[in-house]
This record gives C-alpha cells, sequence and structure tokens, in this order.
C-alpha cells in the first residue's frame, strides 16, 4: 500500500508541474537558529513505481527517531544527485529572530531555502511573488506552475506564492520531506555547537528547555547562541520553577 503522503501529493498536484514542500526546525528553541527546508517534487517522479518505494518511510520527522531521519536524509540526497527531486536548506540567524522576531526570521529561513532549491533545480522551479500571481498563460487548459505548500498557515510575511497546509507534514511528502531536511541540517549544527558549549547539552536537547539546559542557564547565564527575545520572560521571572515547567512541556520538533 503506498503511503498516504505519496498519494496525498500525487493526487494535489494534478493539473501542476509538481509540488514544493516547505518546513521549519527550531522556531520554539531558546538557542541556535531556526532551520528551513524546501523540497521540490516534480510531477514526473510520481510516475515512478521505484520512487513510490523509496519513499514509502517518509514520515513527519517529528515521528521519526534520529537514526530514521538521518536515513531519510541520505534518501533525499541520493535521489537529489540522480536529479529525481531537489532540495535545500536555509537558516535564519539568532541575530535576525531578535531583530525580525520568529516569525519573520521563519519567513527568511524559508525565502532562502526555496531560493536556493530553485537554483539547484537550474530554474525549473522559481518562486513567484505575489505580485507575479496569474503570470502563466494556461496551457491546454493546465497550469504549468508549480503547488507550493507550507506547513501551517500562510505566511504572511513569505512574500513568494504559498499555500498553508496546517499539519501538512503529516499530510504532504514534499513538506514531511523538507521537515526531515530542516531537521537533520538543524539538529547536526546543534551538536556542532554543542562542542563550544558543554554545559548546557545542546547535543541532547538541540536548544529546546530541557532541565539540564535550563539548570545551566540559571547556574551560567546564556551563551551568544542564546535568543535574547526567548530569555527575557523566562530569567526575570521570580518564579523559575514554573517556567522550569513550562518549557519542558515544549514538543521537540
Amino acid at each position: 500500500m503506498p503511503n498516504p503522503l505519496w498519494t496525498h501529493d500525487r493526487k494535489g498536484c494534478k493539473g501542476f508541474a509538481g509540488i514544493v514542500g516547505v518546513d521549519e526546525a527550531g522556531r520554539g528553541c531558546l538557542a541556535g537558529p531556526v532551520v528551513a527546508g524546501a523540497v521540490l517534487l516534480p510531477e514526473v517522479f510520481f510516475g515512478k513505481a521505484s520512487n513510490r518505494k523509496l519513499c514509502s518511510e517518509v514520515n513527519d520527522s517529528k515521528q521519526l527517531d534520529e537514526g530514521q531521519r538521518e536515513k531519510l536524509f541520505k534518501l533525499l540526497e541520493t535521489l537529489r544527485e540522480k536529479n529525481e527531486i531537489w532540495f535545500a536548506t536555509g537558516e535564519s540567524s539568532v541575530e535576525e529572530i531578535e531583530s525580525e522576531n520568529i516569525v519573520g526570521a521563519t519567513c527568511l529561513a524559508m525565502k532562502r531555502a526555496m531560493e536556493q532549491a530553485s537554483k539547484l533545480s537550474r530554474g525549473l522551479w522559481s518562486p513567484m511573488r505575489f505580485e507575479d500571481e496569474g503570470v502563466f498563460s494556461p496551457v491546454e487548459g493546465v497550469d504549468p506552475s508549480w503547488r507550493v505548500l507550507v506547513d501551517g498557515r500562510k505566511m504572511k510575511r513569505l512574500p513568494y506564492l504559498h499555500e498553508g497546509l496546517v499539519k501538512g507534514d503529516s499530510l504532504s511528502l514534499a513538506v514531511a520531506m523538507a521537515s526531515i531536511a530542516a531537521k537533520v541540517t538543524r539538529d547536526r549544527l546543534m551538536r556542532k555547537l554543542a562542542e563550544s558549549f558543554p554545559d548546557y547539552d545542546f547535543a541532547s536537547n538541540k536548544g529546546y528547555g530541557a532541565p539540564k539546559h535550563l539548570l545551566a542557564l540559571e547556574e551560567l547565564g546564556p551563551t551568544p547562541i542564546h535568543r535574547p527575545r526567548f530569555l527575557r520572560n523566562l530569567l526575570s521571572s521570580p518564579d523559575k520553577e514554573a517556567d522550569r515547567s513550562l518549557q519542558t512541556m515544549l514538543s521537540f520538533d
């Protein structure tokens, strides 16, 4: 039986040249950048039974363990090498999260991922700005443009045409792939940063508010890779235990 995510996108790209999936990782963290992934699946991708079999285990990155995500990330790389798909990631720094707020920074990361994925496809897909809507003329009744799906609600600060798909990473193959690309890329980065800041256990918590991370914050204070916007309320609250409980309840993406 085909992966339901495969079926969703195979049906969803009818009348389009393909589907672009976009998702992020690290939006709710206390430290580190936010990373976005963008994956291009051309319509012809769904015409190959071998691709359907290869994608049988693709799922929302939050439903996979680290080993599964790494395995599927390698699959994405293999498919990209064969020009079956194209994908890229983009990130926004802690400084950009501070200046643009997390929503604006997330949109910047998504924009960068989309632009890089377009570049890797050698122009097969080019993101359309909102003011360019309707630029394509129908060809035999079929719109040759691509369908762009972003996980969650539509992002008003993302300048390129897209649709919001709530829980898209559990519905769409392209969005799930983008979630894997973003998550693996960010996790690798946080493990690297953990070497410079070993007391905060970033290799394990990836910047989320796990107990060891919060204890280090309380005892040592923030590092240069912590997000000031996210720490203001946490560190100024007189009830640190309540804040710690709140942070540990955050789901890891």
